[in-house]
């Protein structure tokens, strides 16, 4: 799959998503539902928040075991391409 709802994946990308363990779903669940935030230079910041991540583990679509000790994820795109991802980690993570 080389596209995540119509964002090209990047080499760089990709090798961050696995480098960092992010499932490709989360991805797409931040791209979907996170807060947009445009940036300098055509730059988008999606954020997705631990509130949207716990719903997302209550209706089903990712298990818990996947986004342990997560806060937030966010994805990096410039014009339609997808740039980096990364996660922030907490030490009470979704349980709080």
């Amino acid at each position: 799959m080389k596209y995540i709802l119509n964002y090209k994946r990047s080499p760089h990308f990709e090798e961050r998503l696995r480098a960092r363990h992010i499932d490709p779903f989360l991805v797409s669940l931040c791209l979907g539902k996170g807060v947009a935030v445009p940036k300098r230079s055509q730059r988008v910041e999606f954020t997705l928040s631990k509130e949207c991540i716990m719903n997302a583990i209550r209706q089903g679509y990712i298990l818990a075991g996947d986004c342990l000790c997560m806060t937030s994820l966010t994805v990096v795109t410039k014009r339609r391409m997808l740039i980096t991802v990364f996660a922030k980690f907490g030490d009470t993570g979704i349980a709080n």
